[in-house]
C-alpha cells in the first residue's frame, strides 16, 4: 500500500489550493484562523479532564447566519486537538505520537466558509464508543453547546437553529457516532464522508440514502466512502455501492474500484465509492480537503 504523501495528488486538478497546506508554519502557529478548545455539557464523555470540543474558524470566516458546519469524528487512539493540527503529537503526555490530519489547514485551503468542529470521542483509546453522542438529539445538543461557546468569535450567541449546511466526516472508528447522527435525524445532514470508516452500521447509512433518493440523484446531498484495500472497509464499501446502484440512477453514483487519481468532475455525484492506495491514516489527510472543496458549502 502506498504511503500518505502525494500518491493521489499529481494531475488531479485540485492540488493547487493544497500546496503547503499540510505543514504547520515555522513559528508553530499553523493556519491563521481561530482555534478554540473547551468543555461542554453535551460532549461524548464530559468531565474527562480534557476539552470536549476543538473548533476552528477560518481566517476570513463570515459569521453571518446561516452557519455551515463540518463535524469531524476521529477514530481509535487519537484526540480532537491532534487531528485538527498538521504535526503528529501525543494526546496523552508522555504517550505515543498520534497521526494528525491537517484538518484546519485543509479547510483553510479550500476557501469554504464553514466552522470545523471536532468533538472529543474516546480520548486516546482503542474504541469507537460514541458515549453521549450516541443519544437522541446529540448532534443538535453538540452544536448548541459549541456555538454558544463561540459567541465571542461569532459576534452573538448562536445555536443549531442558526446552522445551514451540515457535513459529517468520520475516520476509522468514528463511524459509530456518524451512524448515530444519521439515524437520529434531529438535524438534517447534507453530506456524509466515511474515510476508511465503513466497518458496520450499514443499515443506518443505507437508510439515509434510500430515504431521500431524489436529493442524492440531484446532487443536493452527497455520500462518500473512501476505502483502503487492507483497512477492513473494502467489502462493506463495495457491497454498499452495489446496493446503492439499485436505489439511484447510474449518473448519481461513482463507484471506482481502481486506485486511480480522481479529477474534479469525479466528485460531482451523489454517491461516491472510492478505493484508494493511500494508508489508513493517509485517507483523511488527503480526502477531507478535496471533498470539502467540491462540496456545496459556500466560500468566504
Amino acid at each position: 500500500m502506498r504511503d500518505d504523501g502525494a500518491a493521489e495528488t499529481a494531475g488531479d486538478g485540485l492540488d493547487g489550493p493544497f500546496d503547503g497546506a499540510f505543514d504547520d508554519k515555522a513559528d508553530g502557529v499553523g493556519p491563521r484562523g481561530t482555534t478554540r478548545a473547551f468543555a461542554i455539557e453535551h460532549g461524548a464523555f464530559p468531565g474527562g479532564g480534557h476539552p470536549d470540543v476543538v473548533a476552528y474558524l477560518p481566517e476570513r470566516f463570515d459569521a453571518t447566519p446561516p452557519l455551515d458546519v463540518i463535524v469531524f469524528l476521529h477514530g481509535w487512539n487519537n484526540c480532537a486537538s491532534n487531528v485538527i493540527g498538521s504535526v503528529d503529537r501525543a494526546c496523552t503526555p508522555g504517550g505515543a505520537r498520534r497521526r494528525s490530519y491537517a484538518l484546519a489547514a485543509q479547510l483553510e485551503a479550500t476557501g469554504k466558509n464553514a466552522i470545523l468542529i471536532a468533538p472529543e470521542l474516546a480520548f486516546d483509546r482503542a474504541t469507537g464508543d460514541p458515549g453521549r453522542l450516541g443519544e437522541p438529539g446529540a448532534l443538535v445538543a453538540l452544536l448548541d453547546d459549541t456555538l454558544a461557546q463561540l459567541a465571542p468569535e461569532l459576534g452573538a450567541e448562536r445555536s443549531a437553529n442558526d446552522v445551514g449546511r451540515v457535513i459529517v466526516a468520520s475516520h476509522s472508528g468514528g463511524y459509530r457516532t456518524a451512524a448515530a447522527f444519521v439515524r437520529d435525524q434531529s438535524l438534517p445532514i447534507d453530506e456524509l464522508y466515511l474515510l476508511d470508516s465503513l466497518y458496520g452500521e450499514t443499515d443506518a447509512f443505507d437508510a439515509w440514502i434510500d430515504d431521500d433518493r431524489d436529493a442524492f440523484a440531484s446532487g443536493a446531498r452527497r455520500f462518500a466512502s473512501i476505502y483502503t484495500r487492507d483497512g477492513g472497509t473494502l467489502a462493506e464499501s463495495q457491497a454498499m455501492a452495489a446496493r446503492a446502484a439499485a436505489w439511484l440512477p447510474p449518473a448519481a453514483i461513482h463507484d471506482d474500484r481502481s486506485t486511480a487519481t480522481w479529477t474534479a468532475p469525479a466528485y460531482a455525484h451523489g454517491a461516491l465509492f472510492k478505493r484508494t492506495g493511500l494508508t489508513h491514516d493517509g485517507v483523511p489527510r488527503y480526502y477531507v480537503g478535496r471533498l470539502i472543496l467540491t462540496s456545496a458549502l459556500a466560500s468566504h
